[in-house]
């Protein structure tokens, strides 16, 4: 976070504005300093699927903008008010590679990056939606609370009405 503070700008964002939408294209790597971001796809019929939702201390961009100069494949959005540094790619790599700490610290961005891509396709490909709510709930207690149902669901890869029935299954399974 340090290289974000110094090369790095400021952009302070209210609940709604986004940094970048699918489509655009954007060479920065966003550094969340408070509030809450979601990554999210725009499906052709018009429903969001989130991709991750990112608290403070988060990091996130879109690799192919990043990497290959195409445009965003997802659009990420502040769902709270607060504040993102915006850290052009370009001139990480070029800290990169004459400073072993910025080096690292794009190491340690790429790999976050790849482990939490990955964990999220198990999930979503792997499990079913009970498990995937239950592993919501287990890892991001805090997130939970702070997110709409209908953005819960979108995350889980249900609709609202479906989360509601796992909820009501999940409190009749749990020890009274």
């Amino acid at each position: 976070m340090v290289l974000a503070e110094q090369l790095g700008r400021e952009i302070p964002v209210k609940a709604g504005d986004h940094l970048f939408r699918q489509g655009e294209d954007d060479s920065n790597v966003y550094f969340v300093r408070s509030g809450l971001l979601k990554a999210y796809y725009l499906r052709a019929d018009g429903k969001e699927h989130i991709k991750s939702f990112l608290r403070e201390g988060s990091v996130i961009g879109s690799m192919v903008a990043l990497i290959d100069k195409d445009p965003c494949t997802f659009s990420l959005v502040a769902i709270e008010d607060g504040v993102a540094v915006a850290l052009p790619f370009s001139r990480l790599q070029e800290a990169a590679q004459s400073d072993i700490k910025s080096a690292n610290a794009l190491v340690r961005f790429l790999s976050t990056y790849g482990k939490r891509k990955e964990r999220r396709e198990y999930e979503l490909l792997s499990l079913s939606p009970e498990d995937r709510y239950s592993i919501f709930l287990a890892t991001m207690p805090e997130i939970a609370e702070r997110v709409s149902q209908a953005d819960m669901a979108a995350y889980i890869g249900v609709t609202p009405q479906a989360l509601s029935r796992i909820r009501r299954r999940l409190r009749a399974q749990a020890p009274k």
